[in-house]
């Protein structure tokens, strides 16, 4: 189920990407859509008031990043995730940022702006663990400041790696989803903004070795985990 929105006749440029963003609002923020929830064309076209071909074209979009799926005769889903996929997509998305990131060494490594805006990403992340207020909210807060990290990360390549950084997007999408129900601790999370500065300080040398071995360490861990169960 959906909740009302605003009369969608002030907007303007592509209703499709209104539809996708409104789709994401749902799933990341509001939350009025939950993994397994089903998105009815016909609910969403009465809300948004607007056609259903901008909706359905949204649709097809969002299927693409992974945020939803369609099942024959059924319909549209908000995609459920389970523990099994959240490693396998985070290890593809490890591969990706560290095709990424060598390119940037290769060119000279970050500025210190952008470094000095990863740490600020870092620093931010470690006061929403410490922050006792937030309750049951803290993870998702925690899921969107994280995408927010790995995001900026990856567009340090800038308009090298197109296609590394679109296939990473997309993936970062799914990981966000996924990261509200495989993440159940906070030692999980610190160890996270751990990692981060680790791949930091890396960048802050250019220190390519390292860093390769930081952001393989957890997907090791992990595949000794599994064969080990």
């Amino acid at each position: 189920m959906v909740k009302e929105f605003h009369d969608v006749s002030s907007i303007k440029g592509n209703l499709k990407e209104f539809v996708v963003n409104y789709i994401r609002e749902q799933i990341f923020q509001s939350r009025g859509l939950r993994p397994g929830d089903r998105i009815n064309e016909r609910e969403l076209s009465r809300t948004l008031d607007i056609s259903r071909a901008p909706i359905r074209e949204a649709l097809k979009e969002l299927e693409e990043q992974g945020l939803v799926s369609s099942i024959q005769y059924k319909g549209w889903f908000v995609t459920e995730y389970h523990e099994e996929a959240f490693w396998e997509i985070t290890k593809l998305r490890t591969l990706l940022e560290y095709t990424v990131l060598e390119k940037v060494i290769a060119m000279g490594g970050p500025s210190p702006e952008e470094i000095s805006h990863l740490e600020l990403l870092n620093r931010e992340l470690q006061e929403i663990v410490d922050d006792p207020d937030l309750g049951d909210n803290k993870l998702f807060i925690f899921c969107d400041k994280e995408m927010e990290f790995h995001m900026y990360l990856c567009s340090l390549a800038k308009d090298h790696c197109f296609w590394t950084q679109k296939i990473h997007r997309n993936l970062s999408y799914q990981i966000r989803c996924s990261f509200e129900i495989c993440l159940h601790h906070v030692e999980q999370l610190k160890d996270s903004i751990v990692s981060h500065d680790v791949v930091i300080q890396c960048l802050k040398r250019k220190d390519l070795a390292n860093l390769r071995q930081e952001m393989f360490r957890k997907l090791q861990k992990r595949d000794i985990t599994s064969l080990e169960s």
